[in-house]
């Protein structure tokens, strides 16, 4: 079975759009999502609904889901980021906010496990690091693993002889699931790596295998409806750099 896997959306529903017409093109009907549905973007309500509609979605919380469902306090976020929070949260109706509220922390399956940031600890930790990846290892069973959070496209494995390693997820390239293996599908609304593009990607779970795509959309769409919005500067530049 093929899954559409991805992460991060963070209320870019021009983004997501994009990604899921992508996913339509090539036939894929089944989808996971690492969490953070919202945040950060204009249209959070919309992302959220979108979401919502899905017949196959296999979906965890976000840090900032967590936060707009009063699951976390909003201490931990910068102002900027809070800011995105209060305004998701003037947006969200009944339904959506329903539907936010009730996502698992973590999900697993007998093909893998899907959390936001990493089993032990799946709103907070940033997984970035070999270390922090042999510290996970007696918190999750199934593999792979998918994560998101770092906004990144990374994987991380046992390597040869047991060694832990980690790099970034290079477009096309299949990754074969040998092992314990966590995956980063990076974000679909502010990537972090550089690459102003749509993070995505596509499991086989018959074929064991995990390819990253980059999808275009109109960033100067979504900048415009920040601005309209009075949303904080920093968070429409960002999206015209990718960090």
């Amino acid at each position: 079975m093929k899954y559409g896997v991805f992460s991060d959306v963070h209320g870019n529903y021009v983004a997501l759009k994009a990604v899921l017409d992508f996913y339509k093109r090539n036939g894929v009907e089944n989808f996971i999502c690492c969490g953070d549905i919202v945040g950060y973007g204009p249209q959070p309500l919309e992302c959220a609904e979108a979401l919502r509609g899905l017949k196959n979605l296999i979906t965890v919380m976000g840090n900032h889901d967590a936060a707009l469902v009063g699951k976390m306090d909003l201490k931990w976020f910068n102002p900027n980021a809070a800011w995105a929070i209060e305004f998701a949260r003037g947006k969200f109706t009944g339904q959506a906010m329903d539907f936010l509220s009730r996502l698992p922390e973590r999900i697993e399956t007998k093909d893998f496990t899907v959390v936001h940031g990493s089993p032990r600890k799946p709103l907070t930790e940033y997984l970035l690091s070999e270390g922090q990846f042999t510290d996970n290892a007696g918190n999750w069973t199934v593999s792979p693993c998918f994560i998101g959070h770092s906004h990144m496209p990374l994987y991380f494995s046992e390597g040869e002889n047991g060694i832990p390693e980690t790099d970034f997820i290079k477009p096309l390239v299949k990754i074969f699931v040998k092992g314990k293996l966590m995956l980063n599908p990076g974000s679909v609304g502010q990537p972090r790596d550089g690459d102003t593009r749509a993070a995505c990607g596509i499991y086989d779970s018959d074929k064991k295998y995990f390819e990253l795509y980059r999808v275009f959309y109109n960033v100067e769409t979504v900048q415009k409806m920040m601005e309209v919005l009075k949303m904080p500067g920093i968070l429409s530049e960002r999206l015209s750099f990718g960090f």
